[in-house]
């Protein structure tokens, strides 16, 4: 007797299950999002509780109220989807209410969505232009850089000559200063003893 009671609640909430989500379409259609959305949620929960009742069934039974529940679901996920683009349309007509207007008034709101995405395409564009720009500035940037690196090199190499040659000549210039010295010292010399030699005779 429990078996045809848990049968008999499973069917209800599958009558609960087909109206909800009749329902929540033909809201769909309407443009009546929101109460679209608690009519989907709603029909959601009946499938979760056709689930619990499903475990309740005895196994034989319970494979057969599977595959009706597994259908439900795609129905459900039917639903969403018709939901979903209703919504998506909302958004891009920025208008909930387009059923029942006049046709040039639907003429125009789709006017201004065709407008408002080619305004969207151009700022894409005009984005990827300034980057490849940018991306050009910082490449030439970084050539300068690297050939004022290379320069420095080559002005580093260059003052290490120079320092050495400046070396080289200050060595040369010291050994002349001391053999000017040298010489210096033996004129003096001679000079003395030229000198003493005469005083002498």
């Amino acid at each position: 007797m429990s078996q045809v009671s848990v049968s008999e609640l499973f069917q209800e909430y599958e009558a609960d299950f087909r109206r909800l989500c009749a329902e929540g379409l033909a809201l769909a259609h309407g443009q009546e999002l929101q109460e679209a959305e608690k009519r989907f949620n709603r029909a959601e929960q009946a499938v979760k509780q056709m689930e619990m009742e499903a475990r309740a069934m005895p196994p034989e039974s319970r494979q057969k109220l599977q595959a009706k529940i597994k259908e439900c679901r795609h129905e459900i996920s039917d639903g969403r989807r018709v939901h979903k683009e209703a919504v998506n349309r909302s958004i891009l007509f920025d208008d909930h209410t387009l059923v029942g207007k006049p046709e040039e008034d639907v003429n125009r709101s789709m006017l201004e969505a065709s407008r408002k995405l080619a305004e969207a395409k151009r700022t894409v564009l005009e984005s990827e232009q300034i980057g490849i720009d940018v991306m050009g500035d910082l490449r030439q940037q970084r050539e300068v850089i690297t050939r004022s690196r290379e320069n420095m090199g080559k002005v580093g190499q260059n003052y290490g000559m120079a320092g050495k040659m400046l070396d080289g000549m200050l060595q040369r210039a010291d050994q002349n200063r001391r053999m000017v010295c040298m010489i210096a010292g033996l004129f003096l010399f001679m000079l003395v003893f030229a000198f003493y030699f005469l005083a002498s005779g």
